[in-house]
């Protein structure tokens, strides 16, 4: 971290007393960090004690991160992140449906993906069973988006998420999710039974002890 992000996120003096103060005084504008990256620091004073500790002791890091699954759709519903499932190398990169002790995520942004095969890149646009579906996003037994239409990921709604890239929903209040908080992602109600693959890529910034 720099020493205007220490600042800001208020590990600069006790922990504790969070010093929101000088988190005032340091400039967003001037911190050579990427938006995201930022609105992690600012929730620095959420995280554990311990946490905080091992960020000012260089004993823990800050960076970006994006979890996927890719999952194969069929019938009318689909659980896209699943339980008691494994990270598996070019399938999906986190276990159980949940994060380890050591780290925190902040997400900012969800990505959905098509493609109407089991090879090639997802870049299709989503057939018509798949975007007049709904998804539903959770964590724990907390719904952070319920049933909203897919096809959020492609068009945009009453002009929100118009500059963006395709197929992305940027938060605008990013969540943090704490280890051993389950992560949800339905797609279901879909008007046909449903084919082909897609990938879910959950966009944000990460915060690891080592």
């Amino acid at each position: 971290m720099t020493n205007e992000e220490i600042i800001l996120s208020g590990l600069s003096g006790d922990i504790e007393a969070g010093l929101p103060a000088r988190r005032k005084a340091a400039q967003f504008s001037k911190l050579g960090a990427s938006m995201f990256r930022k609105q992690m620091i600012e929730r620095i004073p959420r995280l554990p004690v311990n946490m905080q500790k091992h960020l000012k002791e260089d004993r823990a890091q800050i960076s970006d991160k994006e979890y996927f699954v890719i999952r194969e759709l069929s019938g009318t519903s689909t659980d896209v992140i699943k339980k008691n499932e494994k990270s598996e190398a070019g399938l999906r990169n986190i276990d159980d449906a949940e994060l380890n002790e050591n780290q925190f995520f902040l997400l900012s942004a969800l990505s959905l993906q098509y493609r109407s095969g089991n090879s090639g890149r997802f870049d299709e646009l989503f057939p018509d069973f798949l975007a007049n579906a709904v998804f539903t996003f959770k964590l724990g037994t907390r719904e952070i988006m319920s049933k909203n239409p897919v096809d959020m990921f492609q068009s945009p709604v009453f002009g929100y998420n118009t500059q963006r890239d395709f197929c992305i929903i940027v938060l605008n209040n990013p969540k943090l999710i704490v280890p051993k908080k389950t992560i949800s992602f339905e797609i279901d109600e879909a008007p046909a039974s449903m084919s082909g693959q897609v990938k879910l890529k959950l966009i944000g910034t990460e915060v690891k002890s080592y």
